[in-house]
C-alpha cells in the first residue's frame, strides 16, 4: 500500500512539473541523481568508504551541500533543471579535482585507487547529464575531468594512469557526443510531436469536435448504404449537442432542397424507389456521372431509368428532364418561381 502511495505521489509531481514525456524523464534523472550522491557521500561520513582524510571529507561535505542546495532551488522553482543539475556536476568536478591533487601531493595508502574512483564518478555524472538531456555541461565536466586527470598523471609518473588516460577521454567524449546527438534528435521528435499537437487541437476546435466524434462522422460516411447498426454506432459515439445539431441539419437540408424520398413518393406515385432516387439527384443538378457514383449504378443502367421516368411522367422528348420536373413542382405548389433557379 506504501509503495502505491508513494508512486502516485511521485506521478502527480512529475505531470504537475512537466508537461511532456520528455521533461518527465529528465526530471526523473535528476533525482535519481540527487538521491545517489546524497547516499555515497552519506556512505563516506558514516566510514563505509571513500578516503577519510579531512580535506577530501570536507569537498564531500561541499558536494553534498550543493546538491542539497540545487535541489531545493529547483523545487522552488528558483532555478531550471539544467542550471540545478549543472551547478551539482560543476562543483562535484572541482571537488574530484582538489582530491587529486591532495592525493597527489600527500599519497595516502591506496591514493592510485582512489584516484581512479574519482575518475570513475566523473564518468558517472557525465553518463547522468547525458541521460538528463543537458546541453554542454558534459563537455565542460569532461574538460575539467581530463585536465586535472592528466595534470595528476604528469605530476605522479605513474604508467598505470597513463595507460587508462586515453580510455577515460574516449569514453568521456564519447559520451558528451552521442548524447548530443541523442538530446537534439529527442528535442526534434518532441517538437514535432507538439506541433501534432497543436494541428489536432486547432482542428477539434475549428470543426467543434473531438476525437471520438470526428471517428464517428468517417466511420460513417465510409459505408455506401449505411445500415440500421451504423447509424446507431455514429449517434452512440456523439454527445446530445451534436446528435441534436445533426439532426437539425439533415431536416434543414431536407427542408431548403425538397430532397425528401417521401415526397417525391407522393409527387410521383407511379414511380419506383429507383426511379425517386434518380429524380432528386436531378433536381439537385447531378450530373450523370455523379448520379451513377452516389448511386452506384451504372451509366447505362441510369440511362434506362431516365427513359422510363421520362415514359411514366410523359416528358417531351425536346425537353429537358430537369426543367421538366421543376415546373411539375411549381405547378403543384412545392417550388417558387424564384426557387427554380437554385
Amino acid at each position: 500500500m506504501s509503495t502505491r502511495y508513494l508512486t502516485e505521489k511521485v506521478s502527480a509531481f512529475l505531470q504537475s512539473r512537466a508537461g511532456n514525456t520528455v521533461e518527465q524523464h529528465r526530471i526523473t534523472v535528476y533525482l535519481l541523481h540527487s538521491v545517489l550522491v546524497v547516499t555515497i557521500i552519506l556512505l563516506q561520513f558514516m566510514g563505509l568508504g571513500g578516503s577519510h582524510d579531512r580535506l577530501p571529507l570536507s569537498m564531500s561535505a561541499i558536494h553534498l551541500a550543493v546538491c542539497l542546495l540545487s535541489l531545493s532551488l529547483y523545487l522552488t522553482r528558483r532555478l531550471t533543471l539544467s542550471q540545478a543539475f549543472s551547478l551539482t556536476a560543476l562543483v562535484a568536478q572541482c571537488a574530484i579535482a582538489v582530491r587529486f591533487f591532495y592525493f597527489s601531493s600527500v599519497r595516502p595508502d591506496h591514493f592510485l585507487q582512489l584516484i581512479l574512483v574519482n575518475q570513475i564518478v566523473s564518468l558517472l555524472a557525465i553518463f547522468f547529464l547525458v541521460m538528463g538531456f543537458v546541453r554542454l555541461t558534459p563537455f565542460i565536466v569532461s574538460t575539467i575531468s581530463m585536465i586535472s586527470y592528466g595534470c595528476v598523471a604528469i605530476f605522479l609518473q605513474e604508467p598505470s594512469l597513463w595507460r587508462l588516460f586515453g580510455f577515460f577521454l574516449f569514453v568521456q567524449y564519447f559520451l558528451c557526443v552521442l548524447g548530443e546527438l541523442l538530446r537534439r534528435n529527442v528535442m526534434s521528435v518532441s517538437k514535432e510531436n507538439a506541433s501534432l499537437q497543436y494541428g489536432r487541437t486547432a482542428l477539434l476546435r475549428a470543426v467543434r469536435l473531438n476525437a471520438q466524434e470526428i471517428e464517428g462522422y468517417l466511420r460513417m460516411s465510409s459505408h455506401r448504404n449505411p445500415s440500421a447498426d451504423d447509424v446507431d454506432r455514429l449517434f452512440a459515439m456523439l454527445t446530445p449537442v451534436s446528435q441534436r445539431n445533426l439532426v437539425n441539419a439533415v431536416r434543414l437540408h431536407l427542408k431548403n432542397h425538397l430532397a425528401d424520398d417521401c415526397d417525391l413518393a407522393q409527387l410521383f406515385p407511379c414511380l419506383t424507389k429507383s426511379e425517386t432516387d434518380v429524380c432528386r439527384l436531378i433536381l439537385e443538378g447531378k450530373k450523370g456521372r455523379e448520379i451513377c457514383l452516389l448511386l452506384n449504378k451504372t451509366e447505362n443502367n441510369i440511362n434506362v431509368t431516365r427513359n422510363h421516368i421520362r415514359k411514366k411522367l410523359n416528358v417531351p422528348t425536346d425537353q429537358d428532364l430537369r426543367k421538366f420536373l421543376l415546373n411539375l413542382l411549381i405547378e403543384k405548389g412545392y417550388l417558387n418561381k424564384g426557387e427554380r433557379k437554385r
